[in-house]
């Protein structure tokens, strides 16, 4: 199959069927691939709070919210009120969190695998590195324009 299509129908195609994959393989753990930044990131840094991943992730603080009050639900994300200043909570993984990372990574990586299918080792390396420098242009590009507003 050709497609004739921009690049950003490309990018667009690849993200979209990467959501439905991982919304089927993380289906019995009630998670949906919006909610899995979230657990990924704290998985890495935990004590930020709902303002940072908002930032981070560049996403409004009402979507955060509602990811973190469902994964809280769930048992896998504790909320601490932060000492410093009372206003804030600070966000961790609960063990059963932690014990979901490495089924979500599992599942990363079928998906790699599967849209890598063809392709040698370097071409697979050269994709991903330049994916990555577009993503970081992508990302200074558009925090520079917010600060000029």
């Amino acid at each position: 199959m050709s497609l004739n299509i921009p690049f950003r129908g490309i990018v667009s195609i690849v993200t979209r069927n990467h959501y439905i994959f991982m919304n089927h393989e993380l289906k019995h753990l009630e998670l949906t691939e919006g909610q899995v930044p979230c657990l990924m990131v704290l998985s890495k840094k935990g004590g930020i709070t709902q303002d940072d991943l908002s930032r981070m992730f560049h996403i409004d603080k009402g979507t955060i919210a509602r990811a973190i009050k469902k994964l809280e639900e769930k048992g896998m994300v504790n909320k601490v009120q932060d000492p410093v200043n009372r206003r804030r909570y600070l966000l961790s993984l609960t063990p059963r969190g932690e014990q979901v990372i490495p089924v979500i990574l599992q599942a990363e990586k079928k998906w790699e695998d599967l849209i890598f299918q063809g392709f040698s080792d370097e071409e697979r390396s050269l994709i991903q590195e330049g994916m990555r420098r577009l993503a970081e242009n992508s990302l200074e590009n558009c925090n520079k324009r917010l600060k000029d507003k």
